[in-house]
């Protein structure tokens, strides 16, 4: 009898490698097994069936069978995986953040958190994950609120005022001011803060009161022990020292307005165009003195020639001006008015002159002007001698008259064995006319 070869080889592998299992299927811990497994031996090819715990899924059913002594999976892609949950949503004015987990799925959790000036109602700040969906309700976040704010006594709530017994919200200000004669005692303004409590208490009004200033290098006239607001003082410094602003200083709520000061007076070292001064120091105090000299040509602009040292600086101020002019006296010749009233004459003023004959201005003319400069009066020879050389006693005439202003020379020509006066043979000009005199003499052999 021949059996088909199908059979015959199925008989050799369930002899050869078919091998019984000797311990129950694995326990997994995303999945349960089902059924009882209490023997100790499994047939070969024993199935074992397993489900998903709660909050795990799977597609299909995750089957194991026992082969070759061993439980192999017959579908390894069919896994147990944590069921995912929706969006856990938002909170106004808040915020969340997965404090377990990495995505929103089976065991995740999220903490919510109020923005800064909110706070969450109820004491659940958490939303987990369950295999039924988020635990728990969205938490809702409202404004931090603190107390109502009452009026400071001699002062008033200037700014965000609500009524009476109505509660602020975080964030609002209120601004404070006293009553005239008061000053505030303490911040200016609070706010609502994040904690639900005011940044600060509310201030006092209290009445504004001043000692008297303690100011160095000076002291006040007529002190007394207290002073009310906007109550004035008088004060003066010590020599060499100057007022800061004023010489008086009032009571403010910010103290003595302006700051009584007492500076110490400097003055750098002057400058005098045209003009010296002693001693040289690199500064000057309060009351020092300076002596000043002015160069040749200039003069001091003022009576005097000592300045001071004081708040406005120096005093009166050291200026050199031009020397003014006196009323010219014009030798071989005079003013052509009068004048009167012009003298000390100012730089750069002019007058007519003329000269007496035989004299004339430089420009060769009877007349000219004379300027005032600051060297003194221009021209200083108003008046020049002019010489006329029309003849020469035994020697050659010129053809015509020449004339030669004061200072000039004009050589002649003697007649042979004659000559000017010491053998000369030049003439000059002077103011008491030619010199020698146009004369030629027999000279000795």
């Amino acid at each position: 009898m021949r059996f088909p070869a199908k059979i015959v080889w199925l008989v050799l592998w369930t002899v050869c490698v078919a091998e019984d299992c000797r311990e129950p299927p694995p326990r997994k811990e995303t999945e349960i097994l089902s059924g009882s497994w209490n023997e100790q031996t499994y047939r070969e090819g024993t199935q074992a069936t397993y489900k998903c715990r709660p909050g795990y899924r799977t597609l299909g059913s995750i089957v194991m069978v026992c082969r070759g002594g061993k439980w192999v999976s017959l579908h390894p892609s069919r896994i147990c995986r944590k069921k995912p949950c929706a969006h856990p949503g938002d909170t106004p004015f808040g915020s969340f953040h997965l404090a377990e987990g990495t995505q929103f799925e089976y065991g995740a959790k999220v903490v919510y958190t109020c923005d800064e000036g909110y706070q969450m109602l109820g004491e659940m700040n958490f939303r987990e994950c369950d295999t039924n969906g988020w635990t728990n309700d969205i938490p809702i976040c409202e404004v931090v609120k603190c107390l109502p704010v009452t009026e400071p006594e001699n002062g008033k709530i200037s700014s965000g005022a609500l009524e009476p017994d109505q509660e602020y919200t975080y964030g609002q200000v209120v601004q404070f001011e006293c009553n005239s004669g008061y000053m505030l005692d303490g911040p200016k303004q609070i706010h609502c803060s994040a904690g639900g409590v005011w940044s600060a208490e509310t201030p006092k009004c209290v009445e504004i009161s001043c000692k008297p200033p303690v100011i160095l290098n000076g002291q006040v006239v007529l002190p007394k022990a207290t002073y009310k607001a906007n109550e004035r003082v008088q004060y003066r410094c010590a020599a060499g020292f100057e007022y800061g602003e004023r010489g008086d200083t009032v009571c403010t709520k910010f103290g003595w307005t302006p700051a009584p000061a007492c500076k110490e007076i400097i003055c750098d070292p002057p400058r005098i165009p045209n003009g010296v001064y002693r001693p040289e120091l690199s500064k000057y105090r309060g009351q020092d003195t300076i002596t000043y000299e002015c160069k040749k040509g200039f003069i001091p602009e003022i009576h005097g020639n000592v300045a001071t040292c004081t708040r406005d600086g120096w005093a009166p101020a050291p200026r050199c001006t031009w020397k003014p002019c006196n009323y010219p006296v014009i030798k071989h010749g005079r003013l052509y008015y009068s004048y009167r009233g012009y003298f000390p004459a100012r730089v750069n003023q002019q007058f007519v002159y003329n000269c007496d004959q035989p004299f004339v201005a430089p420009s060769q003319y009877s007349w000219d002007y004379l300027t005032c400069t600051a060297e003194g009066w221009s021209p200083e020879e108003p008046c020049l001698r002019q010489c006329i050389f029309n003849y020469l006693e035994n020697g050659h005439t010129p053809r015509r008259e020449e004339k030669y202003l004061q200072g000039k020379t004009v050589r002649v020509h003697c007649y042979d064995g004659y000559s000017l006066e010491n053998n000369q043979n030049t003439m000059t000009c002077t103011e008491n006319g030619w010199s020698p005199p146009p004369r030629c003499i027999r000279v000795s052999e």
